[in-house]
Formats: structure tokens, C-alpha cells, sequence
């Protein structure tokens, strides 16, 4: 398996979703949040690469597939809130990067929103109703390492953008910094290969393996009554 960050973040967060996700193969369906967040995603990046704003948003909504929950007029004004300018930067950067120097090392992939021309800057879209601070989770010190290994870059400023707040959390990330972040992302990923390899020879071990963590997220989770029926009795 290759990993990425979200994957990660979701074996975190509830080790049974991410097992029906990315071991079974199960789909969920698109949600609102998420059909939202790719085609904003969409639209600042093809204004970025000079298409017109309205086309950009136009293009924003095809890459939504025009989930009926997003609107033309809450995408238009999130990607207005955009401090950008025409060919700031490289776009969707995408790496794809072993987490050690061992042969047998977990993979780690990404996309990066906007990386400067000199890669000493990266900066993440967020469509969030809530802020966070950019050293709450590895997000944006993973991929300023990877930025790091890809650019020879020992300091990286890694920013979040908050579209909806127009506010920004940002940080320069030193190798300390990155290593931290890559040093939790190999560790995570080990110990999913790990418990997936056990239950390769003892699939009797799954339930107990990769159990749910109930939480706020169980609301978005499609999993989740059939979680609550499997682990109500642990």
C-alpha cells in the first residue's frame, strides 16, 4: 500500500473505517465537504495557471461533479478569498517518496496545493468552518519535508490558508521539524503493515485489530452502524 496523509490521519482516527476503506476497498459516497474542497482545489489552481475566474469556477463545479450541495456562489466566493496571482508558483505538486532509506520502507505520496518557484514556500487550501494551527497535525510538515528531500530545502515555510476566514497559519518548518513529522508518518504506516500482515495468516484477527474509535466523525462515517452492531459488545 501507498500511504499519504490522510490515510494516515484516518487509521488515527478510526482504525475500522480505514481498514473497510483501503484494505476492503469499500467506497463512500462523495460528500458535501469533500466535493467542495476538490473543486475550490480546482478552481485556484486553474487561476493560478491563468484561466479566468469564472471559467476557473466553472471547472471547479465539473470537478465537483456538481454535487447538489455546492453552489456556484459559495465556490465563487471561497476562490475569491484566495490571495493568489497568475503563475505564482507550481500547482498540485505530486511526490511520491520512501519514508526511510531501508528497501523495504513504506511509501508516502501527496499532492501539494502550491509550492513557490524556489520551493522554499508551500501553502494548503482549506475550505474548513473551523481554523486550526498549521502544528496541530503532520499535514503541512510532511509535505515540507518531501519538499525538502524533492528541492534540497533544509527550511521550508509551510502556510494553511483558511478560504472562509481569509486567515492563515503558517510556520518555517527546519529539519527537526520535518523529521518529526516524517518520523510519526513511518511509524504509523509500519504499524499498519504490521497488523496487516498478521491478519494476511490470522484473519480471525481483524475486529480486534482494527477497531472503532466512536467519535464526532462517526456522523460522516458510512460505516458506521454496521461499526456500532460489530463493537457494541467489546
Amino acid at each position: 500500500m501507498i500511504f499519504s496523509f490522510s490515510r494516515l490521519s484516518l487509521y488515527e482516527t478510526c482504525p475500522y473505517r480505514f481498514y473497510k476503506k483501503y484494505i476492503q476497498g469499500y467506497q463512500e459516497p462523495v460528500t458535501y465537504p469533500l466535493a467542495l474542497g476538490k473543486g475550490v482545489h480546482k478552481a485556484i489552481e486553474e487561476k493560478i495557471n491563468g484561466v479566468s475566474h469564472t471559467e476557473a469556477v466553472l471547472n471547479g463545479m465539473i470537478e465537483a461533479d456538481f454535487h447538489p450541495e455546492v453552489t456556484l456562489e459559495e465556490m465563487s466566493d471561497l476562490v475569491s478569498h484566495a490571495p493568489i496571482q497568475a503563475n505564482m508558483g507550481d500547482t498540485e505538486v505530486h511526490f511520491q517518496l520512501p519514508l526511510s532509506g531501508k528497501d523495504s520502507a513504506p511509501m508516502i505520496q501527496g499532492y501539494i496545493d502550491l509550492v513557490s518557484s524556489d520551493g522554499s514556500r508551500i501553502v494548503d487550501w482549506k475550505t474548513n468552518r473551523a481554523r486550526y494551527d498549521v502544528r496541530d497535525n503532520h499535514q503541512v510538515g510532511l509535505y515540507a519535508w518531501a519538499i525538502g528531500q524533492l528541492r534540497n530545502q533544509s527550511n521550508v515555510e509551510g502556510k494553511l490558508f483558511f478560504l472562509r476566514f481569509k486567515r492563515e497559519s503558517k510556520l518555517i518548518f527546519n529539519q527537526a521539524d520535518m523529521e518529526k513529522s516524517r518520523k510519526w508518518a513511518l511509524s504509523v504506516a509500519n504499524e499498519i503493515n504490521s497488523k496487516q500482515e498478521i491478519i494476511d495468516r490470522l484473519p480471525e484477527k481483524t475486529e480486534e485489530l482494527f477497531q472503532s474509535t466512536p467519535s464526532s466523525h462517526c456522523r460522516h462515517c458510512s460505516f458506521a452502524i454496521e461499526c456500532y452492531k460489530k463493537f457494541s459488545n467489546y
